[in-house]
Order: structure tokens, then C-alpha cells, then sequence
């Protein structure tokens, strides 16, 4: 969807929408406190909507638009029907989600947890971590797991190439190396490492931050919206963790605070849309990602934080952005 023009005349809004319909564009108004805003379901019509609007502008209620508003009154509009058809999918899946069943309302939130709990049980060797035992009984430190090499961002022994044998050998596996990444052709290692915990805390936290949030965010954007939301996040919260510390690095929470900042700023920006966190919780998310850099919860990914949270906040915030900038724009060029 893309923001069309802002009205603060109801009538006058309902007509520009009716006159973009007489034009076959998907449009839709939707009421924001004492404004209406008019926007294009289609992004791939923009330009034919802009142009329709400055016809409309310059007088709307000139004959050329009445008349046009008064045809979809007297002819089937396709776009009508294609709307209502829409309209009753969407409303369907709905209904479906509310069902309470799980593969309908957070299937995927399930099957990230699923996967990092079972990723625990197959990396960890068990008899080693009985020995250290202790409140941060370890896990994924079976190192001699090909599962294990396979999720870290980079191998343990850093990426083979033939290109320079005797810079191979001088290369350091523990150091960040993006471009053997990127030639490796296994770009799965840019969100795998979000499955890896380290600590029986570690896993326990995460899975019960990406539980509750998770669930409430892909119930109310869907499981694409969510799925997009997490794929995002994490590739950008393993880079910067890259970049910043190295490549031994694993964990959810980058993910999770990621979360937290796209259900905060869209609960700020668009409140409409179902979701939002409490003051409280906010703050404390973000006195708790500050304890972390001190360093008192031991060696943590505080690039993965601080990259998750933020990333997390411009999506939850990005259409208030292309909403204000279009303004901005279209009070310019008027």
C-alpha cells in the first residue's frame, strides 16, 4: 500500500476514492484522528493515481469527475468485485486465526521454537555439560557436530579457498570474513545462527520472550508479514554481531529485540493495526539490553542487541516515515 493524499474533508476523500475506482485503482480511506487518508492498494498504480489526483485537485467537483463518479453507479465495476472477493479471503483467514489452532494462528513462532530447542538436543554434548553442571548448564558445545559448523555465520575453520593457497593459510577463522561468506554460496549462514544457544538460561529466555511475542505479532500481521519481520531482522543482527565480535556467535535475542521494537513503534505509529507494548515493558527491555553491555550476564551479543532493536524499530515505523516524507513531497510540489 501506498499513502495517496490526506484529507481533512471526509466528503471530499470519499470522492477522490470514488473517482480513482471510475479508474480502475484500488484505493482504499482510512480515518486517522480528524483526517482521511486515501491510499493505493497497488503500489504498481501509483503513477496513474497521481495523476488522476491532480486532475481531481484542481476541482472536484468539476463535470469531468462527477461524471465519472456517477458511471461506477451504472456499470459493474470488476474492481469492485476483485475488492469483495479480497476483502472475503482476507476475512476468512481471519476467522480461521481466531479458531485458536495453532497451525492457523502462529505456525511459524512454533516451528522457530521447535527448531532451536531441537538444535540444542542434537549440538550439545550432554556428558560434557553434566560435568560443568551449574546454573548455566551448557549446550550446542558439541564441536565436533557438522550440524553445529553448519549454523555458525562462519566455519569453524573459516571458509576453504583455492583462489590464494598461501593466504589460506594465514587467514584467521576467528576473524569476521564477509567476502568468503558471500562466495560460499551458503547464505543460509546469515539466519541460521539465531538457532544456537549456548546455555540452558540462554535457550529458556529466548524461547520465552519469542513465545509471547511471537505469537501476538504473527497473529495479528500473519505468518508472511512475521516471516519476513524475523528473516530481516536476524540477517541484520548476525552481520553487525560479525562485524563487531566475530563470527562465534548464536542466539535468539537479536530476533527478540527486534520484536520489541517493530511491536513498540507500530503500536506508536499506526495503533490501529493491533499491536503495541506497554511503557513499562519497553523499559525494561531496554535496561536489560544495557545491564548486558556492562558485562555482568558474561560474554554477550550486545552488537546483536542493539542491531536487532533497531532494525526492528525502523519496520515497525517505516510507513509513518513514507507517510511523512509523501507529505512532505506533495506540500513541495503543490
Amino acid at each position: 500500500m501506498r499513502e495517496l493524499h490526506t484529507f481533512s474533508d471526509q466528503k471530499i476523500a470519499s470522492r477522490l476514492s470514488a473517482f480513482l475506482t471510475s479508474h480502475q485503482i484500488l484505493n482504499q480511506v482510512e480515518p486517522e484522528q480528524d483526517e482521511y487518508t486515501v491510499w493505493i492498494i497497488n503500489d504498481d498504480q501509483r503513477h496513474q493515481a497521481r495523476q488522476v489526483l491532480e486532475t481531481y485537485l484542481d476541482d472536484p467537483y468539476s463535470e469531468a469527475v462527477t461524471a465519472s463518479i456517477a458511471s461506477i453507479r451504472t456499470k459493474p465495476v470488476v474492481v469492485e468485485e476483485k475488492r469483495a472477493v479480497s476483502a472475503d479471503k482476507a476475512a476468512r483467514r481471519l476467522r480461521e486465526r481466531w479458531d485458536g489452532v495453532w497451525y492457523r494462528c502462529f505456525p511459524l513462532t512454533v516451528l522457530l521454537t521447535g527448531l532451536s530447542i531441537l538444535v540444542v538436543l542434537t549440538t550439545t554434548d550432554w556428558q560434557k555439560a553434566a560435568k560443568e553442571g551449574g546454573l548455566f548448564f551448557p549446550t550446542c558445545n558439541d564441536y565436533e557436530s557438522p550440524l553445529l559448523d553448519a549454523l555458525f555465520i562462519q566455519p569453524m575453520l573459516g571458509f576453504q579457498s583455492t583462489d590464494n593457497f598461501i593466504l589460506q593459510l594465514f587467514r584467521d577463522p576467528s576473524k569476521p570474513d564477509l567476502n568468503g561468506l558471500l562466495k560460499s554460496g551458503q547464505y543460509w549462514r546469515f539466519a541460521t545462527p539465531i538457532f544456537l544457544h549456548f546455555g540452558v538460561l540462554h535457550i529458556f529466555f529466548n524461547m520465552h520472550w519469542m513465545w509471547g511475542l511471537g505469537r501476538y505479532i504473527e497473529f495479528v500481521r500473519g505468518s508472511w508479514r512475521f516471516g519476513a519481520l524475523v528473516l530481516i531482522v536476524a540477517i541484520v543482527s548476525n552481520l553487525a554481531e560479525l562485524c563487531w565480535s566475530g563470527p562465534r556467535f548464536g542466539g535468539m535475542s537479536g530476533v527478540v529485540f527486534g520484536l520489541i521494537g517493530y511491536a513498540w513503534l507500530k503500536g506508536r505509529t499506526q495503533p490501529h493495526e493491533g499491536l503495541g507494548l506497554s511503557q513499562d515493558q519497553v523499559v525494561y527491555s531496554v535496561f536489560f539490553m544495557l545491564m548486558c553491555m556492562t558485562g555482568i550476564f558474561g560474554n554477550v551479543a550486545n552488537a546483536c542487541h542493539v542491531a536487532g532493536f533497531l532494525t526492528g524499530i525502523v519496520l515497525g515505523s517505516r510507513q509513518a516515515i513514507i507517510r511523512r516524507i509523501l507529505n512532505r513531497s506533495g506540500d513541495q510540489t503543490q
